[in-house]
């Protein structure tokens, strides 16, 4: 899925107020965080991953690769603030893409 411009700055202005639901630390990117992140993704479409000082992986590497694996749309990396996006494919949708 490829967002368009606006898309992402509406996803970013949604995603602005959220809290981290998935935090990486000095372990890095085990699988456990990435299943943990895939499972967030059952209940909600825009998830926010917080990279701790003590994390030894780039939030850029960190997000290819959780992208790849739980199959979701990258929509900005801010610092150690990761925004994910995947819409749901057997609910009804929360979140409407302009």
């Amino acid at each position: 899925m490829k967002l368009s411009s606006q898309q992402r700055k509406h996803l970013e202005s949604l995603a602005h107020h959220l809290e981290p639901i998935v935090r990486i630390g000095k372990q890095g990117l085990e699988s456990k965080i990435i299943l943990s992140v895939v499972e967030a993704f059952n209940t909600h479409e825009l998830i926010k991953i917080k990279l701790l000082d003590s994390s030894p992986v780039e939030a850029a590497e960190a997000a290819k690769e959780i992208c790849m694996a739980a199959d979701a749309v990258l929509v900005r990396v801010i610092g150690r603030v990761i925004v994910l996006y995947k819409p749901f494919s057997d609910k009804p949708r929360k979140i409407e893409l302009p």
